[in-house]
């Protein structure tokens, strides 16, 4: 019976090799991962401190820019109220939400519209494709009462704050 590998200077000198090259390789895995790692707590320790980041975290279109969390609220209902308005549908609750310490870049604010089913399918529509960036986090679409023919939309709108 005849070897399958026959063990020569060269086959060894190319095994060492190929070590050498897959222990170089995982330890640069392992380094770019200690240094994803370090981003990472860095991130959490800015966001747990409450402070906002130095890098935008969206391009400046798609965020509230305004210099004061209030204002920047302000922005939020004001979007809100005038795509309520467009579309005539009746704005029975748009309440900003408190900030919360744990996220302070996002802005909420709790929203109920009521009026016709195309209606208030575009109000949603506008909302979500709005810039600065608006997006319903959680919603729920059902009717006003029975035999009517109006739907209401109860919904929390989200946005982000980043002051520039």
């Amino acid at each position: 019976m005849r070897p399958a590998l026959r063990w020569t200077a060269t086959t060894g000198i190319g095994a060492g090799l190929a070590l050498l090259l897959a222990c170089g390789l995982a330890w640069a895995g392992l380094d770019a991962l200690a240094k994803a790692r370090e981003r990472l707590w860095a991130v959490e320790a800015r966001a747990s401190a409450g402070v906002v980041p130095a890098q935008p975290l969206l391009p400046a279109e798609a965020s509230h820019g305004q210099e004061d969390r209030r204002s920047a609220e302000a922005a939020l209902t004001a979007a809100i109220r005038g795509a309520a308005a467009d579309r005539r549908l009746l704005l029975e609750r748009v309440a900003p939400i408190a900030a919360d310490r744990a996220l302070p870049a996002e802005l909420a604010a709790e929203v109920t519209v009521s009026g016709s089913e195309a209606d208030v399918l575009a109000f949603a529509r506008a909302i979500e494709t709005a810039r600065p960036a608006i997006r319903f986090a959680r919603w729920r679409i059902g009717p006003t009462g029975p035999a009517e023919t109006a739907i209401r939309l109860d919904a929390r709108a989200m946005a982000i704050w980043e002051p520039r």
